[in-house]
């Protein structure tokens, strides 16, 4: 595949993101989901990068950082639903390279072709873009999902909820000397890499 056509299908999905996204959720401006594009990338490099060392997956938090900084920037009026919107928007973008690099080191293990493995990946993603909003959509309907009492509780979706709140509040809402446990735990992981 030419190398232009990286750069031109990330650039055309972000323009139909930042006028598709905030048309579905209104509190997230179209200006974030060009800044979250713009920061994918690198993002995206390194948990590929990680992923492709450890097989693990860090998006989810990428996500939750995303979460709260977005949360924060939109404020108390609209900023849970900015937020989770965006945390999903960031998961998703970084995910995707997690997902490619563990396919390609998968295809590499068992001497599959680098483009057999890419067709796969776009089959694949054109599949699931139709069938996962079907099902998605038929357990909403069939299932009573998220009610607290109910048998489909979505523990996650209060937890990620709870998080956009604690977000939107600020560092005031966080136990005292949290921060300076965060400072201090961050340095001693920057130290024992160093060493």
């Amino acid at each position: 595949f030419p190398t232009w056509i990286a750069p031109c299908g990330y650039i055309t999905l972000a323009i139909v993101s930042a006028i598709a996204i905030p048309s579905i959720f209104p509190a997230l401006k179209w200006y974030y989901v060009v800044v979250a594009y713009i920061f994918a990338p690198s993002l995206a490099f390194c948990n590929a990068y990680g992923a492709g060392l450890t097989d693990i997956n860090m998006a989810y938090n990428y996500g939750k950082v995303g979460l709260f900084l977005i949360a924060a920037l939109v404020g108390k009026e609209h900023g849970v639903v900015a937020g989770l919107a965006g945390a999903g928007l960031i998961k998703s973008v970084i995910a995707v390279s997690c997902i490619l690099m563990q396919d390609f080191k998968t295809g590499h293990l068992t001497f599959t072709s680098p483009r057999a493995m890419f067709l796969s990946q776009a089959v694949g993603t054109a599949i699931g873009c139709v069938v996962a909003p079907l099902c998605f959509y038929l357990f909403y309907k069939a299932f009573d999902v998220g009610n607290p009492n109910g048998e489909y509780k979505a523990p996650f979706a209060i937890i990620y909820r709870n998080m956009a709140v604690l977000g939107v509040e600020g560092f005031s809402a966080l136990p005292k000397h949290c921060l300076h446990l965060c400072y201090g735990f961050f340095a001693l992981a920057v130290g024992i890499n160093v060493v």
